[in-house]
């Protein structure tokens, strides 16, 4: 590798530390092969068929974003910021686990739903160990809009409305007015046998 070559990523985790949210878009978009490679070398065979890159891309380019944004980015070295790119990934791993527990915790008018997909995903889970996150792959695969994927991860995992609105940016009743959407498309999705 060249000398200018590598220097151009030094200097993109330069300008990212200095809070440059557009030197991460940079970053994410040169590297990203390598990017989902590293992630998903580490992810086992049955993880690899359910997540998307491009999922898997968007996810980490808005936590990334938002790192950065805050402030908190303090990476020293190109390695300390492919170590923490893999721990975000890992995280959002570990978040697909709190999926049942966030189903179990909602009460109002998402509880019928709620109910719904759980009792979908203990289904699938009897059939296969693998089978609750095949049916999360299928429900995120059915919206096509990567916003709309977002909130229905952090709904799965728990969050309410403001949270998700923190998370993504987007006022609490625009994320009411997204839902709402993101509901319907799964009920339908549910009834055709599509997820």
């Amino acid at each position: 590798m060249s000398a200018m070559a590598q220097q151009e990523p030094e200097a993109l985790l330069a300008r990212m530390r200095a809070g440059d949210r557009t030197a991460a878009a940079e970053f994410v978009e040169r590297f990203g092969p390598r990017i989902r490679r590293r992630i998903r070398g580490k992810l086992n065979p049955a993880m690899r068929r359910l997540f998307d890159s491009q999922e898997i891309m968007s996810t980490l380019g808005r936590r990334l974003d938002a790192f950065i944004g805050a402030g908190r980015l303090n990476a020293g070295s190109i390695n300390q910021l492919w170590a923490l790119l893999l721990r975000m990934a890992d995280n959002s791993l570990i978040e697909k686990a709190r999926v049942f527990r966030g189903l179990e915790a909602k009460e109002g008018e998402d509880s019928p739903l709620a109910h719904s997909v759980a009792q979908r995903l203990r289904a699938a889970e009897r059939l296969d160990p693998e089978g609750p996150l095949i049916e999360i792959d299928r429900a995120l695969l059915s919206l096509e809009d990567g916003m709309d994927r977002e909130i229905l991860s952090l709904w799965l995992m728990g969050s309410n409305h403001v949270e998700i609105g923190t998370t993504v940016g987007l006022a609490p009743t625009a994320v009411r007015k997204r839902w709402q959407g993101i509901r319907g498309k799964l009920r339908e999705a549910f009834e055709s046998g599509g997820c």
